[in-house]
């Protein structure tokens, strides 16, 4: 994998990650409304909804970190090697 596109990859990575944390809360959100529907009270259905997307989006994106931290070592077994490391690259192969 060349080098330009490992980069590419954990920049988009990073872009991703507010879009990931909107779309994790709001599955909270709809998954908390399903749940709050067997209350009563509206307080407590809101709260139970809130709760739900708050603990989906703040999990997700601790997930997300966790993995975005991880990704360069991830990728760098997969990148080609530098132009000044090729030569112990080589020598390492014979």
């Amino acid at each position: 994998m060349p080098r330009w596109l490992a980069h590419l990859l954990v920049a988009v990575g990073w872009l991703l990650t507010p879009v990931l944390a909107w779309a994790a809360s709001y599955v909270g959100l709809w998954a908390g409304a399903l749940i709050a529907t067997r209350f009563a009270n509206p307080i407590a259905m809101l709260v139970v909804a809130g709760a739900t997307a708050v603990l989906c989006g703040f999990t997700s994106l601790a997930l997300w970190v966790r993995f975005m931290r991880r990704l360069p070592h991830l990728l760098s077994h997969h990148m080609a090697p530098r132009a000044s490391e090729e030569h112990r690259a080589v020598a390492a192969a014979d």
